[in-house]
């Protein structure tokens, strides 16, 4: 068997008595420790139909509105609070409807207006990654809608592509 490694793609090439394969390993996110990707890989799944609905905190889709918990964290110069042993700790937040990103806004105007005064709720489908119903392994986890999505290094591009506004803040009604 050999790796083959073009940027942020391992090829592995084997053998098998029906003959040469090839599979392609996108790599995700370099924060995410070693021990926890095989998790990541064993509990997510490619769901490119999958519809889900996001807050952009700064009111744009660019790379920062899709970082994930750990790595905003780390963008906002402030410590991680989750349990950093947990791999939804190192996934971007989704939700299959807007309600919760609706309250998620409501929020942020009361709390960080200074810091965030224009979100936006965006949404589109999860391509680009592996994505899970966070309750799927975490039973007692309070929220049926929650999606942790753990989004493939180089991905950006797309899905800034990808994902349109749905609410701006301060709306009444969606934009689409």
């Amino acid at each position: 068997m050999f790796l083959w490694t073009f940027p942020f793609i391992h090829y592995i090439i084997g053998f098998s008595k029906k003959g040469n394969y090839m599979e392609s390993i996108y790599n995700l996110s370099a924060c995410i420790p070693a021990e926890l990707v095989d998790e990541i890989r064993k509990n997510g799944k490619e769901w490119d139909d999958r519809h889900v609905y996001r807050v952009a905190k700064r009111g744009e889709i660019d790379e920062i509105g899709f970082l994930n918990s750990y790595e905003e964290a780390l963008y906002d110069n402030r410590s991680c609070e989750d349990d950093l042993t947990e791999i939804g700790t190192y996934s971007t937040s989704c939700y299959l409807t807007p309600k919760r990103p609706r309250k998620f806004m409501k929020f942020l105007k009361k709390k960080f207006f200074e810091s965030y005064p224009q979100p936006i709720i965006i949404h589109g489908n999860t391509i680009c990654g592996l994505s899970q119903i966070t309750k799927e392994r975490i039973l007692d986890y309070p929220d049926d809608e929650h999606i942790d999505w753990w989004i493939y290094q180089g991905s950006y591009d797309k899905l800034i592509v990808e994902f349109e506004v749905f609410e701006e803040f301060g709306s009444e009604r969606s934009v689409k």
